[in-house]
């Protein structure tokens, strides 16, 4: 879907560049969402700090407070409203959209599940960048590696441990992460395992701790909508560091 100015109902800000990073779970979910939207800083191609500045100097959202990369505007609402943090632009998608699960329990459990996922992706980008966060991988690499392999080895199992076991609290794993419909956990953790999958592909490949997780990818993968949006120009399948 293509939006125009007129019909766009969210803009979402975030880096510049073929990486998939905080944004594609994002986009992911406005996808889901059905509603407009417009990805501005691909469109623009202006960076994602300088584009929260211009933000900031407009007079668009009225002094609300904005942070770094990604941001969520609500231009539905008057006057538009920003959000910041990864888990909390995905909840507010949800709760909108009819993606956040069905009791306060559900919806609980679906928003500990991408807190702890935001965790986990703290822990690879400190693995990943451990002399400068702003940096390319690419230009640490040789530092990086030590840090990398005890991230795999100590950290991560500790992470895919939980992930896993709250897969299979909720129907034995053979469903979603909560409930008996998509949400946007299972966003999180399709992301998560693109993520794991692009990074550490050899790590991934031998790894037969998570065979339920390893099924829900496959499983996700296959919801039409999910399906549709991977297939289309919206998303950024790129992942090749930092879980991102």
């Amino acid at each position: 879907m293509s939006p125009t100015s007129e019909s766009t109902a969210y803009k979402l800000i975030y880096h510049y560049g073929e990486f998939a990073g905080r944004g594609e779970p994002i986009r992911m979910l406005l996808h889901l969402s059905g509603s407009t939207w417009e990805d501005t800083c691909r469109k623009t191609k202006m960076a994602g700090p300088a584009t929260i500045q211009q933000l900031r100097e407009s007079e668009e959202l009225e002094g609300q407070p904005l942070l770094f990369p990604p941001t969520l505007v609500d231009l539905t609402t008057s006057p538009p409203t920003a959000l910041n943090q990864l888990p909390c632009i995905m909840q507010y998608l949800a709760e909108k959209h009819g993606l956040a699960g069905t009791s306060l329990l559900e919806r609980t459990r679906a928003l500990q599940i991408t807190m702890t996922w935001n965790d986990l992706l703290l822990g690879a980008i400190d693995a990943f960048h451990p002399v400068n966060w702003h940096a390319s991988y690419q230009s640490q690499k040789e530092e990086a590696q030590p840090f990398i392999e005890q991230f795999l080895a100590g950290r991560l199992p500790v992470f895919l441990k939980f992930f896993e076991e709250s897969l299979k609290m909720n129907n034995e794993g053979t469903g979603y992460m909560v409930g008996v419909s998509l949400t946007f956990a299972d966003v999180s953790m399709l992301n998560m395992m693109r993520g794991y999958q692009g990074s550490a592909p050899e790590h991934y490949q031998d790894n037969e701790d998570i065979p339920l997780l390893k099924a829900l990818q496959t499983r996700l993968r296959e919801e039409p909508r999910i399906k549709e949006f991977l297939q289309s120009d919206r998303t950024v399948d790129v992942f090749v560091d930092s879980f991102l």
